[in-house]
């Protein structure tokens, strides 16, 4: 290995080594939630998909773990406590129909705001330490001789790949945030169009 790439570790100062540390640490994180929410969306719109398929003289409380990831079902078992739906107990059912979707999708979105925190810092950590690191290299040349010019390309080198690691940590994780808010929204649109379906045929 070329020395001057070694050194060039130590030109940059620990700060510069901290804030990789520090991005590939979030990298980890963001990639262990994109994994996490990708099976729970997937596990939701196939339960969903699932009880569409069903009729309702199948639904029955014997499905209740099977949909246990449906939103559907969960509706659909809120208004069946319901025999008769009328003005006196309709804004009852309203009411509890929402406490219980606004569970199921704060459970389902649950680490989309970690993700999200994550598109949004990362640029600035790996920026904050390109330019600390070069900040250090040209504090530390400063007043030096001629010839140690060719030290410099692989230390800003080593700065600039804080910046990159903050894009590499944030695009991935910026993707599969929208990726997830847009299941997401569908998912609540699905569940609203299915209650006032299911409600006005009570």
């Amino acid at each position: 290995m070329d020395i001057r790439w070694l050194l060039s570790f130590k030109m940059t100062g620990w700060f510069c080594g901290g804030v990789i540390a520090v991005l590939a640490v979030l990298s980890i994180l963001s990639w262990s939630l994109i994994f996490q929410k990708m099976a729970a969306f997937r596990r939701a719109r196939r339960a969903n998909s699932r009880f569409r398929l069903m009729s309702d003289t199948e639904i029955s409380e014997k499905y209740a773990g099977f949909f246990v990831h449906s939103c559907l079902y969960l509706i659909s078992w809120k208004v069946n406590q319901f025999p008769v739906i009328d003005g006196s107990n309709i804004v009852k059912l309203e009411e509890e129909l929402k406490i219980e979707l606004n569970e199921y999708f704060e459970k389902l979105s649950s680490g989309l705001p970690i993700l999200g925190s994550i598109t949004s810092v990362a640029p600035f950590v790996g920026l904050l330490g390109t330019v600390w690191g070069i900040m250090v290299i040209f504090a530390r040349l400063h007043g030096q001789v001629a010839g140690v010019s060719e030290m410099v390309a692989p230390g800003v080198a080593q700065a600039l790949i804080a910046t990159v690691a903050g894009l590499i940590t944030a695009i991935p994780a910026l993707f599969f945030y929208n990726y997830f808010t847009m299941i997401l929204r569908s998912l609540s649109s699905e569940a609203d169009t299915y209650a006032s379906r299911l409600i006005s045929r009570k």
